[in-house]
């Protein structure tokens, strides 16, 4: 009886006759921006290697990824802006993989379907507090915006006309994710929110165009670059795979499939 227990216990921890065994586990972290572009590269990099999965979890920021990775707690993260002067002591290196426009959405209640640049910065200034006075309904307007140092933010004060110097309403309400910020607006009536095009395109919002133009057009004024970031020593087996994978024309497809440019 104790031997047929044992026989027991056995088979049902060893795998049989060769069996699959589990997959390892990878996480990619970082920005919530283009995490569904890296989740398609995931899925599309994972059917031709079922040994390996690469998650990619909650966003922990541009930021909180390159710490988390130049600490060593993870071999490979994602960003949303390039690496700041004083993250460079981790030695971390940064492969660029997409870009995404950064758009302007407004929740389904809003009929308004273009502002001008103008129009836009007024919103977010302040000055424009209803969306009658950009031809929508009598109906108040409720910004939502990112915290200061977000990349979709530093994007905006880059490239879009006139927000390098604008100081946002106090009425605002600050999300401190990407997915906050969605689902802010999702759930709010007359509100508006800035965020990445391939993550706008999945969430329930309507998108706007700015000044005619649509994120797809190649004269639209601000786009964000999606990168990997790793050290060195970390650049071997699964992870150089997924990295070459990334900039490969499979890649490519996986990104595009995304709503996502590849870089």
């Amino acid at each position: 009886m104790k031997m047929k227990t044992m026989v027991l216990a056995l088979a049902l921890v060893l795998p049989v006759g060769g069996g699959a065994v589990a997959a390892d586990k990878i996480d990619i972290v970082g920005t919530g921006d283009g995490m569904n572009i890296l989740r398609s590269l995931s899925a599309a990099f994972g059917e031709s290697n079922p040994s390996v999965t690469f998650g990619v979890p909650d966003s922990i920021g541009s930021g909180g990824g390159i710490k988390a990775v130049g600490k060593g707690s993870y071999k490979i993260g994602r960003v949303a802006r390039p690496i700041k002067d004083k993250e460079k002591h981790y030695g971390l290196e940064y492969q660029p993989i997409a870009k995404v426009p950064v758009v302007f959405y407004v929740n389904k209640s809003v009929k308004v379907k273009n502002l001008s640049a103008e129009q836009v910065v007024g919103v977010y200034s302040g000055r424009i507090t209803n969306w009658k006075e950009v031809g929508g309904e009598d109906a108040p307007v409720r910004v939502v915006r990112r915290e200061d140092g977000d990349s979709s933010l530093g994007v905006l004060q880059k490239t879009f006309p006139g927000f390098k110097d604008l100081v946002m309403t106090n009425q605002a309400k600050t999300a401190t994710s990407t997915p906050e910020s969605f689902g802010a607006v999702e759930t709010n009536e007359g509100a508006i929110g800035f965020g990445p095009y391939s993550g706008a395109v999945a969430a329930d919002v309507n998108i706007l165009t700015v000044d005619g133009m649509a994120p797809t057009d190649p004269a639209y004024p601000s786009v964000t670059t999606i990168a990997l970031i790793f050290k060195p020593e970390s650049r071997a087996g699964h992870v150089a795979s997924f990295l070459d994978f990334a900039v490969s024309m499979a890649g490519h497809n996986a990104i595009e499939m995304a709503n996502g440019v590849p870089y």
